[in-house]
């Protein structure tokens, strides 16, 4: 593949970037579009207004009139008919008279008289409810008539759903919506497809300490355990639960807490394996299983986590230090013979035995 082929697909590949690219096409292709139809809207709009200055102009000119018959758009749903007709004979007079009774539009007498005999312009809805009909004599320059010139002002039909897509503007104009539309859902269909990936890893865990949350740390203990059944590998259970955690909270403050929470939870995770599974199951209470790890062993373990804790000190945002300690409770799954619940409650015991005295391991 070429070196531009490949930066083209790079760019798609990512939907900020692609997002940008064909957002920046559509807008140039739309705004090119929508120039080139107020191009031609002014150009209907002026060739109005040329045939209303003839009209006007008209009315004293020298010129030959001759009769013609004809109809142009002066909008998008208005249309104007202009007619001329020429007077030949003598008697302009009865001839004006006689040309504006072929027509369909209708006059009163004193419409016809200030046209055919005043020599005059007349404007009404001759030709029926919204119209518009301008009549002007045009005449000689010893002001002689020598014919008249008839203007009709009407609004075409309502448009159709057909006639939105009879121009080349409009047509344009729709596909670019549709083209920034679809990439707009496009980027949208990544960002809420990465979100729904996510999600389930989001609500697993904990925000502050990055730990399975009680739900999902049931089920990854129960996992262990029942794997634990089928190899006969030990399993050891430890609940902790940091000493006068309350005491933190009333005195420094709920962010110092939250801190506190963290602090503990970085030290274990850093004093443990990767495939240790840890959980906070409280407010201020862990729990962590220890997959194929015996009692004496998982004891050394467990009492380097809780000397890292007692040895280690944070500051509190007032910079006040802060000594933490942890009471743990520990035991080994009997295998295939007790469930999480039963460990969980023998655990919980010795957990009990350990806060006696504080900062300690019960087993």
């Amino acid at each position: 593949m070429s070196t531009i082929k490949y930066k083209i697909l790079n760019i798609f590949s990512h939907p900020i970037p692609a997002f940008f690219l064909f957002g920046t096409l559509a807008f140039f292709i739309t705004v090119a579009f929508m120039h080139e139809s107020d191009k031609n809207v002014w150009k209907i709009e002026k060739h109005n207004l040329d045939t209303t200055i003839k009209a006007y102009s008209s009315y004293s000119s020298g010129a030959e009139v001759k009769d013609s018959d004809v109809t142009h758009k002066t909008g998008s749903y208005v249309s104007a008919r202009i007619r001329t007709f020429a007077f030949n004979t003598g008697d302009t007079r009865s001839e004006c008279i006689g040309r504006l009774s072929e027509t369909e539009l209708h006059f009163n007498d004193m419409s016809i008289i200030r046209i055919c005999q005043n020599k005059l312009p007349s404007i009404g809805e001759y030709a029926g409810k919204d119209t518009l009909t301008s009549i002007f004599p045009i005449l000689s320059p010893t002001d002689e008539l020598l014919g008249i010139r008839i203007r009709t002002n009407s609004e075409t039909p309502p448009p159709s759903l057909f006639d939105t897509f009879r121009s080349l503007s409009g047509i344009i104009g729709i596909l670019s919506i549709v083209l920034i539309s679809a990439v707009l859902g496009s980027l949208l269909s990544v960002l809420a497809k990465k979100y729904l990936i996510e999600l389930p890893t989001i609500a697993r865990y904990d925000d502050l300490t990055g730990y399975l949350r009680r739900d999902a740390f049931f089920m990854a203990a129960n996992k262990a355990l029942n794997i634990s059944d089928f190899t006969k590998h030990p399993v050891c259970m430890i609940l902790i639960d940091i000493d006068h955690f309350k005491r933190v909270n009333d005195t420094f403050g709920h962010s110092a807490g939250d801190y506190a929470l963290k602090f503990v939870a970085d030290i274990l995770k850093r004093s443990f394996r990767r495939e240790d599974i840890f959980g906070r199951i409280g407010g201020d209470e862990f729990a962590i299983v220890l997959p194929n790890m015996d009692l004496d062993d998982a004891y050394i373990v467990v009492e380097r986590a809780r000397a890292r804790i007692n040895d280690n000190h944070y500051e509190a945002s007032n910079g006040n230090r802060i000594n933490l300690t942890v009471s743990i409770g520990l035991v080994k799954y009997n295998i295939a013979e007790e469930g999480l619940i039963d460990v969980m409650k023998r655990a919980d015991e010795n957990l009990y035995i350990a806060k006696k005295n504080r900062n300690t391991v019960a087993k």
